[in-house]
């Protein structure tokens, strides 16, 4: 189209300028009759410019033409007219090789070319990613190169044609990295453009033996980046990925979250490992392991639980209902816990042990049920409640409107009688989507969040702003016939399957309790145990009713 622009206007350009040259002016008697012939010169016909661009070079036009005019066949240059000069600036050339253009110079039928040459960029080539860590299942990547220049290529070792096959595109390169069943291993690849090259490199861990079919994470709860990263190479896993701890956005709901580290592993099973740690202490959280297409029951028949108990996790069970695996190692007392996702892969979580309570916590004489007993009781709707708790001594400081359901109270907060001691708050939220008798909105207790003013009795600061269950409080719980249940967003959950009763208890502060000084809390459900898949989504909700509550009370945990 350009080329086509150019010719264009140079007909014009030359068509117009024949015109004026050849259609005499009207004389008087003493004009001659001949006509002057146009004249037209340059003080250079061919311009070598830099690559960088932007710097101009003058040409002086000599001519007997009173105008003159100078047109490009090319975007990148850029001329200008001016008085008997003309200016040339090009645009700075990216490309790997020389580019070229003309200039046509017109005055009146005359015309003069010049030969314009860019010198081109130096060459450049760049690879992203420049390392790659592949789990021994395989997998498809990516990896995208840059050049300026007209031809690149990407060589492989003679030796990973046999297991990773490359496919070029444009900007672009496909590796199919396939399936590792036997040691780990590395390859170099090699983008080349002329005399320059990056390399890439890609890990892939092994297939690992009988030994290394299931793995064991790091069992120490304050390791340092080096023991940790010596321990999982020893295994033969790589490193992926290292994200540092981050403050989060508290006020846009985003928690802070610890250091986190994913490896690569050596297993057929286990292909990836993850450690988490807590943003407070600094110290081992959980360690994850996703299964490779295997469920629970999968592994149990790998033998899994075999496995477990074998390395000192003695008690570990099979629950049916829950369709996942529960156990205790006594030494190093790390948990384990196996579960199945949305998308059917057991999930394994070795979750680890607080730091030693340092003295011990006097708790509760027997386990505070409190007023779980009012859940489902159609009597119990906010009237009735708030008649209770006034004539107990308390004092509501609260009582907010349902959001979805306008006309019904979502929640009631009241303060104790100071009688009570260290019992300090109540909060009754109110279930406004089950129907009662007449088809409206039962408005009837449906989870109690229950506050101490005495930390201590039921939690220990381990550090600030974190917070452990005592051991004392956690014997009870477990005399009392409940459970844990499972972890979700940094809550624990202990299930009472005899009473249908499910307690999130925890140390935390409330910007709108005590003036945000640590307290004992306690979030109460009432809970049936269902399929495995709904149970993950109630506890999922029940989570999500935690923040939402948090959130109203200024959490500052």
């Amino acid at each position: 189209m350009k080329q086509i622009n150019y010719l264009a206007a140079l007909a014009v350009t030359l068509l117009l300028g024949i015109l004026t040259s050849c259609v005499p002016e009207a004389k008087d008697d003493n004009t001659p009759d001949t006509i002057e012939e146009a004249t037209l010169s340059l003080s250079s016909t061919s311009l070598t410019l830099a690559n960088a661009g932007g710097e101009a070079q003058a040409i002086t036009v000599t001519t007997n033409q009173t105008k003159w005019n100078a047109i490009s066949n090319a975007e990148w240059i850029k001329t200008t007219a001016s008085g008997n000069t003309l200016s040339v600036v090009a645009m700075p050339n990216e490309s790997g090789k020389d580019r070229s253009a003309e200039i046509l110079v017109i005055a009146g039928a005359a015309s003069e070319k010049v030969q314009v040459v860019q010198s081109a960029a130096d060459i450049v080539i760049e690879v992203s990613p420049d390392n790659i860590v592949a789990p021994n299942s395989g997998v498809t990547k990516l990896v995208k190169v840059k050049s300026n220049a007209t031809n690149w290529t990407l060589d492989i070792d003679e030796a990973a044609q046999a297991w990773i096959a490359l496919t070029t595109f444009e900007e672009m390169v496909q590796l199919e990295i396939a399936p590792n069943t036997g040691d780990p291993r590395e390859a170099k690849l090699y983008a080349k453009s002329g005399t320059l090259q990056k390399e890439i490199t890609i890990q892939q861990a092994g297939g690992g033996t009988e030994s290394t079919k299931f793995l064991l994470p790091l069992f120490k709860i304050d390791f340092t980046q080096y023991e940790l990263l010596a321990y999982e190479k020893s295994r033969g896993s790589f490193l992926i990925s290292y994200l540092p701890a981050d403050d989060g956005l508290p006020s846009w709901g985003i928690p802070p979250t610890g250091e986190a580290y994913s490896f690569a592993c050596s297993s057929e099973i286990f292909p990836g490992a993850f450690y988490l740690k807590d943003f407070n202490t600094n110290l081992l959280q959980v360690v994850e392991y996703v299964a490779y297409k295997k469920n629970t029951k999968d592994l149990i028949e790998e033998g899994y639980i075999e496995f477990l108990k074998e390395n000192g996790f003695a008690d570990a069970k099979y629950d049916e209902k829950k369709n996942g695996i529960d156990g205790t190692n006594k030494e190093n007392r790390f948990t384990v816990s196996v579960g199945d996702s949305k998308d059917g892969l057991a999930i394994v979580h070795f979750t680890a042990p607080g730091p030693k309570q340092p003295e011990e916590f006097p708790t509760f004489d027997a386990f505070p049920y409190d007023k779980s007993s009012y859940f489902g009781n159609p009597i119990y709707v906010p009237t009735k409640v708030k008649e209770l708790e006034l004539a107990d001594g308390s004092q509501m400081t609260e009582e907010v409107e349902d959001e979805e359901v306008k006309g019904y109270i979502g929640y009631q907060m009241f303060e104790m009688d100071k009688k009570h001691a260290p019992l300090y708050a109540r909060l009754y939220f109110y279930d406004n989507f089950s129907k009662n008798e007449e088809g409206k909105p039962a408005n009837t207790v449906s989870e109690l969040l229950v506050v101490w003013s005495d930390l201590n009795i039921g939690a220990w600061e381990v550090a600030e702003g974190a917070y452990q269950l005592t051991e004392e409080f956690l014997a009870l719980l477990e005399k009392e016939g409940f459970e844990f249940y499972t972890e979700n967003g940094g809550n624990l959950f202990y299930f009472n399957e005899a009473k249908s009763l499910m307690v999130v208890p925890r140390g935390v502060r409330f910007s709108d309790v005590l003036d945000g000084a640590p307290v004992f809390s306690m979030n109460y459900f009432h809970y049936e145990e269902e399929s495995p898949s709904m149970n993950a989504e109630m506890i999922d909700q029940i989570s999500a009713r935690l923040a939402k509550q948090d959130k109203a009370l200024g959490s500052m945990k």
